[in-house]
């Protein structure tokens, strides 16, 4: 029995990197009984997924033949060619799958969006009566669609990462739903070396991405919250500014990569000695979760970059605009305060999240001293539930 993980993608982006290697730990498999689809064969090597999935390489052709088929299928637009898109890139991975394995749907957010493989895939595994997980998920009623709900009900298993997904999938009817913490809150930071800064006083963590700020810029209305919150750090303190990128991405024509949003910070700043960006080049997630160790208080938009600032115990604002971000929150019983949504917000909300953050710091880190360890002692038990697919 083996099990694939076809929407790994890469450690372009660490949250991916995080679920692969949480997921090894908590399946309790060799590498060769784990199989992961990555488009940076290369890079994921280097950070180390290796050492825990066998990395299948993405088909050369793919993405070639993803335009050829786009164009196709605007043209006859009928759902065979628009699962042949969404498919072809994984054939090579799904012609591997045999009737005793395992897929497992990483992802956390993928039906946070809109209709994508997700669906497609499940769909032609189900109807080859292969067993599917929806695993580590997030989902709120508003993301539901007509595809998602059918292709819910053909999973046979769904994990649930956090109780306000658990909720909502209970209240549809689904069958074989569970909940656990996310796979990623099982690793533990890596040493590594770090910048002379982050041994020099008081250090704020921040990850801001292009999806909370409204594109790749500065321009707009959540970015102007952004900055004020680093305006008041630079000018009203006297503590150290990290950002922290987390995802690298350039795929397909989307630009998702948070060093460009850092490097437009820094240079909106430029001559301030206090702000400094990390360079994650050479650093893979555990690593960056030992720097994010080091700060004193952490803003985050990157799920699994919260996700390391919360199991490192450091008072953390998560800066979300879906479910998981409140969920997560939720079930750790953290203030409402805590988290900022980037899509709905009144002007001040972060600084005044971020007051509240610093006057209740001791607060927060003890609360999360005190419950992490059971917390991520939990998602062990996500083995009796898999047990039962065999």
């Amino acid at each position: 029995m083996k099990y694939y993980f076809p929407i790994h993608l890469d450690g372009g982006n660490r949250g991916c990197e995080a679920i692969a290697r949480g997921s090894a730990m908590l399946i309790g498999e060799s590498a060769d009984r784990l199989w992961g689809y990555c488009r940076d064969v290369e890079l994921d090597t280097r950070l180390g997924v290796a050492d825990y999935v066998t990395l299948v390489p993405c088909r050369r052709d793919s993405f070639v033949f993803d335009k050829f088929l786009g164009a196709l299928n605007k043209v006859l637009h009928t759902p065979k060619t628009m699962e042949w898109r969404q498919t072809y890139p994984f054939r090579t991975m799904l012609r591997m799958v045999g009737e005793d394995d395992v897929v497992l749907f990483t992802g956390g957010d993928m039906l946070c969006y809109g209709n994508n493989e997700l669906i497609y895939l499940n769909n032609w595994l189900h109807r080859r009566g292969i067993k599917t997980v929806l695993w580590g998920c997030s989902m709120g009623p508003e993301n539901q669609t007509k595809e998602k709900r059918e292709t819910l009900s053909r999973f046979s298993l769904i994990y649930t990462r956090e109780s306000m997904t658990y909720d909502y999938f209970m209240s549809l009817g689904l069958q074989n739903v569970c909940l656990f913490p996310d796979p990623a809150f099982v690793l533990e930071a890596q040493q590594c070396p770090l910048p002379d800064f982050l041994q020099k006083g008081d250090v704020v963590g921040l990850n801001v991405s292009n999806y909370v700020m409204g594109g790749m810029t500065l321009d707009g209305q959540f970015a102007k919250e952004v900055l004020d919150l680093i305006s008041y750090i630079l000018t009203k303190t006297n503590q150290q500014l990290m950002l922290i990128p987390h995802v690298t991405w350039k795929v397909g024509g989307e630009n998702q990569d948070d060093r460009e949003m850092a490097k437009l910070i820094s240079e909106y700043y430029a001559g301030h000695e206090r702000l400094h960006i990390l360079d994650i080049d050479q650093l893979n997630y555990c690593q960056i979760r030992h720097a994010i160790s080091k700060c004193s208080m952490f803003v985050g938009a990157r799920t699994h970059a919260v996700i390391s600032a919360y199991s490192m115990c450091v008072p953390t604002i998560a800066l979300g605009y879906s479910i998981k971000s409140r969920g997560i929150a939720k079930d750790l019983g953290l203030d409402e305060r805590l988290v900022v949504n980037s899509k709905d917000f009144a002007e001040g909300d972060l600084l005044r999240s971020f007051l509240y953050l610093a006057e209740n710091k001791e607060a927060i880190r003890e609360h999360l001293q005190t419950i992490m360890p059971e917390y991520k002692q939990r998602t062990y038990q996500i083995r009796e539930h898999l047990a039962q697919l065999k």
